[in-house]
């Protein structure tokens, strides 16, 4: 008996130890999906960036036609190349958007509460529609203002604006990724949601946080002492918050009557089953409800204080010339 029980013993041992493997599987998984994700992003922005080294001298007419002419230059023999690399470089990002989204949703799958693929799909591709929108609007709109007021706020008969290429360019791509995030900001939220729900109360009170936010965004990418100039800036941040707290709200009722109905779909169930089982059990119930309502049982427990009060009152009723001896002269 004690060789059997060593061998059936051997087994758990070896069970224990896949276990405490197993256990530390899941994080060796995550790198190497961080890694493959990493990837496919690192492939996804080489092959944006080969796209827009072909296509570079109409990126480059497109990025310098906000500065209305204005004359810019490279103080290095390596200032144009590294111009045109960086360039090449950001718009090789700007077109992998969507696919960085992707996997980035992707990666962050298991934190989000019932997402799918079909869902992480549709939000990737209103980030890349939501980011284009956003350099749209800053490229359009409040880029040709803000470099209208540096290029030639300060300048006099001998005073000329020299800018190099580089601080141009990199002005330009802060300025135009800025405003690709600041029309992303309800999908963020959506997608904090997904992770930890977020509750519309709560997003109020950080409203004036993102308020005082917003106009110091608009002071950096817009320096103008001009308040219409910095409010193209300032109400579309505020704008895409309040967005973003309608969005949350919506969801998250649809959510809780989801939630509500699942429950009170269950506690119909239960009902059900108990009116079953009270039913099913009912025919066992009646032969022990007619032993326990016995009418002797009934009888004498009824009878008795009646027949106690009635003998106590026969007593004090009695007259007293029913004595014997008793006599009215006496």
């Amino acid at each position: 008996m004690s060789k059997r029980t060593k061998k059936k013993q051997a087994p758990k041992k070896l069970a224990k130890t896949s276990l405490t493997a197993a256990d530390k599987l899941p994080l060796i998984e995550h790198l190497k999906e961080l890694k493959r994700r990493l990837f496919y992003v690192a492939v996804s922005v080489i092959g944006g960036s080969m796209i827009a080294y072909g296509l570079q001298q109409s990126i480059i007419g497109i990025l310098l036609r906000p500065s209305h002419g204005q004359h810019f230059i490279y103080t290095s023999p390596l200032g144009g190349i590294n111009f045109l690399f960086s360039v090449c470089l950001d718009i090789g990002i700007a077109l992998s958007i969507p696919l960085i989204v992707y996997q980035l949703l992707r990666f962050l799958q298991p934190l989000m509460q019932q997402t799918t693929h079909k869902f992480i799909a549709i939000g990737s591709a209103l980030s890349g529609v939501i980011a284009l929108t956003g350099v749209l609007f800053g490229y359009f709109i409040g880029l040709p203002a803000a470099l209208n007021f540096l290029l030639h706020q300060f300048t006099s008969a001998q005073i000329k604006p020299l800018i190099t290429i580089q601080s141009y360019m990199s002005f330009v791509t802060v300025y135009l990724l800025g405003s690709a995030l600041m029309f992303q900001l309800p999908l963020i939220l959506i997608f904090i949601n997904r992770i930890k729900p977020l509750k519309p109360s709560r997003l109020f009170h950080y409203e004036r946080h993102v308020i005082v936010s917003a106009f110091i965004v608009g002071f950096i990418m817009n320096p103008t002492p001009n308040l219409i100039d910095q409010m193209l800036v300032v109400a579309p941040i505020i704008l895409m918050y309040q967005v973003g707290i309608l969005l949350i709200w919506f969801i998250n009722r649809d959510g809780v009557r989801a939630k509500f109905k699942y429950l009170f779909d269950q506690d119909q169930a239960l009902q059900a089953e108990r009116a079953k089982l009270a039913q099913q059990s009912r025919p066992l119930l009646e032969p022990a409800r007619t032993i326990q309502a016995t009418p002797v049982v009934t009888q004498s427990i009824s009878s008795r204080p009646a027949q106690r009060t009635r003998k106590y009152v026969d007593g004090f009723v009695t007259r007293p010339e029913n004595y014997r001896g008793f006599s009215p002269d006496n």
